[in-house]
């Protein structure tokens, strides 16, 4: 499969969080099938705080049963990990890889400077990221319609930016229900076109390393029954164009929504692999762009385009304020939209100090802002405490468009 990727130590990231380090561990099987023993790495989403053997995350962190996932809410909620197992899969398959996490809580550039330390340190020799569905391809304002790009493009700028060469291994096409048929056709045209596309290849259901991916996605799915994977295995049994609905869920405290919409996969991309330059990628991406904290990270994606990001109705707890994220993407309208952020303001005490929205939210006469109110560009703060707000009000001024 991954004929014209020469390196002989590689590291391998799963490039979106969730799922996508189980997804990595197919190339690492693939990898070891040659012959080539490499290590494993899965990124922090920057809506958790993590902890491992009870420290709070680093940049680079070493995975094992002892890592543990929260909610960055006023009150910590704990929350199911995944990483946390593969260690103990990979060993099961007699993969012998150590597992890291990478966290992007302390920026951009901190992570890329102790990356190229641990490649240096473990005489890496490449790194290899894996993607999932394809929305690490997206193109901004173009491609709208993606649901959670800040981790895929966070990895992306920071392995652009390593000493070591880097590549992108790119399977299972639109099955992340967020990339649409002509957007895909386009990109792939245009990947080819620029040469960033550097080979072609295919997966069957069959080959041991698929089988590999498949046994360690069906222990975990339990704690986290990541759709994208799931669709990708079904695509390998199918030779036809599947139309499935797909469903988002968002969540404010105990209130729960839910978003569903139609989904065209391509059975001409079924088991297709692609493998991409990752460094040329990365320089036609807006979305891949470095930052000095998530809150920085988040404003800047959502004015590159508003959609769905992964830190939606979450928090940012930066400088000693919890900042609750009341943005959320342009498919949650109407009532839906004006009952969950009211819901979020109304008990704003209980889970935040202040909240965050965008001007048009508060702008609308139906939702109940706080008794003290800011307004920062294209954002209001409102919270029920005036210093909290002036807090945060402070933590947004001081990040650049």
């Amino acid at each position: 499969m991954l004929g014209k990727i020469t390196y002989k130590k590689p590291l391998v990231i799963g490039t979106g969080g969730g799922n996508d380090i189980v997804s990595a561990c197919l190339v690492v099987a693939n990898l070891r099938d040659r012959g080539i023993i490499a290590d494993v790495a899965g990124v922090c989403s920057p809506g958790a705080v993590h902890t491992y053997n009870f420290s709070e995350e680093m940049p680079i962190n070493i995975v094992s049963p002892g890592v543990r996932r929260y909610i960055h809410a006023k009150n910590i909620i704990p929350i199911s990990f995944v990483d946390s197992k593969i260690p103990e899969l990979l060993e099961r398959e007699g993969i012998s890889s150590r597992v890291y996490n990478l966290s992007f809580r302390k920026g951009t550039q901190r992570l890329i400077e102790d990356l190229d330390l641990l490649v240096k340190e473990r005489s890496y020799d490449g790194v290899i990221a894996v993607d999932v569905g394809g929305d690490i391809l997206a193109r901004g304002k173009k491609d709208a319609t993606i649901l959670s790009p800040l981790m895929d493009f966070s990895t992306l700028y920071v392995l652009s930016k390593l000493s070591t060469p880097s590549t992108l291994v790119e399977f299972g096409l639109q099955t992340d229900g967020e990339l649409r048929p002509q957007g895909c056709a386009e990109i792939l045209d245009k990947l080819r076109k620029d040469k960033i596309m550097v080979d072609e290849a295919e997966i069957r259901l069959s080959d041991e390393f698929v089988q590999v991916f498949k046994r360690i996605y069906d222990e975990v799915k339990h704690i986290r029954n990541g759709h994208t994977n799931t669709m990708t295995l079904k695509t390998l049994e199918s030779s036809e164009d599947l139309h499935e609905n797909y469903r988002f869920g968002v969540r404010v405290m105990d209130k729960h929504a839910n978003y569903d919409f139609p989904v065209t996969l391509e059975s001409k991309y079924f088991g297709k692999v692609f493998v991409m330059d990752l460094k040329k990628l990365a320089e036609t991406r807006e979305l891949a762009f470095p930052y000095k904290n998530t809150l920085e990270l988040v404003l800047k994606a959502k004015q590159i385009v508003d959609t769905k990001t992964e830190m939606d109705l979450l928090y940012n707890r930066d400088s000693g304020v919890c900042l609750w994220l009341a943005m959320t993407g342009p498919q949650i309208q109407g009532e839906l939209r004006r009952d969950l952020l009211n819901y979020g303001l109304d008990n704003l005490g209980q889970h935040a100090d202040a909240a965050l929205l965008w001007k048009a939210d508060a702008e609308n006469k139906e939702i109940r802002l706080a008794e003290h109110s800011s307004q920062v560009d294209d954002f209001v703060i409102t919270s029920f405490e005036k210093d909290k707000m002036e807090k945060a009000e402070q933590k947004v001024r001081g990040i650049k468009k």
